[in-house]
């Protein structure tokens, strides 16, 4: 059993790196003005629902299927990477959210890495293709499957780490259900993102790791500062 202290100090070390690596910050999504604004936006009425879906998009929230989050709903229950700023609700960064960090942090650190590399898309200006290609997802082609790539890319990279831990790998199929939950994301861009996490996880399987850098520098941190931790969180 695996001293919750243990893995309040492992998710603070491992966040640092992270931070230092990609060139993030780390903030309390409650307390964020911004991201109280958002909130109020998905707490307006119907008429306004079509803009409060493409925010979605931009956001790139996994949507309940019931439909859009509530205010509160969006503050407690997503993680949200907005360019260099990566949000998490107060309750993840608490304590008893250790573990929640260590899974997610590689996840949301990868959207910073893909924010600041910018996208090799032709005529799409480098430095906001990232933002600008989550909005274009609803309409399908470059965007959407821009989107189901680079979403594959993290939730492997979530995956990774899970099976580290000695946790079992979320099905596939889960996942592209959640992407086809996300409103706004266009068909195609579930087809990508489906080939490319079967990609990774063959590489999984065959004992490798998904071909994403962050993914690789959030193992090797834990392999060198955290190897007790190595297959034994997730054992019953």
């Amino acid at each position: 059993m695996i001293a919750q202290a243990r893995l309040v100090e492992v998710a603070t070390g491992l966040e640092a790196y992270l931070c230092a690596q990609v060139g993030c910050v780390v903030v309390t999504k409650e307390a964020s003005a911004l991201h109280q604004g958002i909130a109020q936006t998905f707490d307006t009425t119907t008429d306004v629902l079509e803009g409060a879906r493409r925010l979605a998009s931009w956001l790139s929230l996994d949507v309940p299927a019931r439909g859009l989050p509530t205010g509160q709903e969006y503050l407690s229950n997503f993680a949200t990477t907005i360019g260099r700023t990566i949000a998490l609700p107060r309750a993840w960064r608490a304590p008893t959210g250790a573990l929640q960090r260590i899974l997610i942090l590689p996840h949301e650190a990868l959207h910073v890495h893909q924010y600041e590399r910018g996208v090799d898309m032709g005529w799409y200006p480098k430095v906001t293709t990232h933002s600008v290609l989550y909005l274009a997802s609803i309409a399908g082609g470059d965007g959407a499957e821009y989107v189901g790539h680079i979403e594959a890319d993290a939730y492997a990279t979530t995956e990774a780490v899970r099976t580290w831990l000695g946790g079992t790998r979320r099905p596939i199929g889960d996942i592209t259900d959640s992407l086809r939950r996300h409103y706004a994301l266009a068909g195609v861009g579930v087809v990508v993102a489906e080939a490319a996490l079967i990609s990774h996880y063959r590489s999984m399987s065959l004992g490798g790791l998904p071909n994403v850098r962050i993914c690789r520098l959030s193992i090797e941190w834990l392999e060198a500062n955290a190897p007790d931790l190595k297959g034994k969180v997730f054992q019953p």
